[in-house]
């Protein structure tokens, strides 16, 4: 058994005997370290907008927006006048502020 052992690890090793040595492409780690570098300046080109500067100025153009969205609606109250007086006209023209009418639900005829 130790000899069968023996004469297998010996077959395994004598099979490298004819490998030879693995050549590399000429200028290979020249143009793998130069796309290592173009992966890494491509993500700080990208990172920029992540920066705290960058965040602050975009929310204070969003509050700037809606601040002068909220004030800049002063006259509410006099429009609200002109929805009452709207609502007004539109329930007297479908005569809706008539309750005088009343109905009788329950006719028994």
């Amino acid at each position: 058994m130790d000899n069968d052992r023996n004469r297998k690890i010996e077959e395994i090793l004598r099979s490298l005997d004819g490998s030879q040595k693995v050549s590399m492409p000429a200028f290979f780690y020249t143009r793998l370290k130069a796309r290592m570098e173009k992966s890494i300046d491509s993500d700080t080109q990208k990172s920029w907008l992540l920066r705290p500067v960058f965040a602050a100025i975009i929310l204070a153009v969003v509050l700037l927006i809606n601040g002068l969205v909220i004030f800049s609606n002063e006259t509410g109250k006099e429009t609200a006048t002109n929805d009452a007086d709207t609502l007004q006209s539109i329930a007297a023209e479908y005569s809706l502020n008539d309750v005088s009418t009343v109905y009788d639900l329950n006719q028994d005829k």
